[in-house]
């Protein structure tokens, strides 16, 4: 039977091995519902951290699509647009409320061009990803076959520094919201006041 620590490495390496498919590589074919779980559940497999895991299922791709994360399919059918949002919003809404994933997603796909907002975050999602694993590999070689306490550290300390991530992540939309507001709130009275010096002159 395989150590805990022999199972670790064998899922670093596939995890450190996977990226989503470019924009260009999805289906061009629009997909119904049950076609879209099928193919997401297979590119989302990776994530899966418990056999409890439910990465994707058809009441999410709803919930999204009501709470405008995801625009609404056409005629029922899912484009490789949605297939790009539903994987991006899969792996932000691990750490971000979807209210938070819907705000970066609204700025991120504000551009025309959806294929390079959807590729810079397949980058980058890769990119960080091959970070943390040879992270995870070098403290998992100072580490003993099956040896419960050290490995406990190790997961402790992966998870308070996905916390000060998150903490510093969840400030840093917190403050474009606020401040954009104060931003609206200042062009909506300028544009008040300048109504009302007109109809004065009037």
């Amino acid at each position: 039977m395989d150590s805990i620590n022999k199972s670790l490495e064998n899922w670093l390496n596939d995890l450190n091995n996977f990226s989503f498919k470019s924009f260009e590589q999805l289906p061009d074919l629009e997909l119904y519902m049950d076609q879209v779980v099928t193919f997401l559940e297979k590119q989302l497999y990776i994530f899966q951290t418990s056999t409890l895991d439910k990465q994707i299922t058809p009441s999410m791709i709803n919930n999204y699509v009501k709470g405008e994360v995801l625009p609404a399919p056409k005629s029922k059918k899912y484009s490789k647009e949605h297939l790009a949002l539903i994987e991006e919003i899969c792996t932000l809404k691990q750490v971000l409320s979807i209210a938070e994933v819907k705000q970066i997603l609204d700025k991120s796909y504000s551009v025309e061009n959806k294929t390079d907002a959807f590729n810079h975050f397949n980058a980058l999602n890769s990119e960080k990803t091959s970070q943390v694993v040879l992270e995870a590999f070098k403290m998992l070689n100072e580490t003993s076959e099956n040896d419960y306490n050290k490995l406990n550290d190790i997961a402790l300390e992966f998870a308070v520094t996905a916390n000060s991530y998150i903490n510093i992540s969840k400030r840093i939309l917190y403050l474009s919201r606020a401040f954009e507001r104060i931003e609206e709130q200042k062009e909506k009275a300028k544009k008040h006041e300048e109504k009302q010096e007109g109809e004065q002159k009037d």
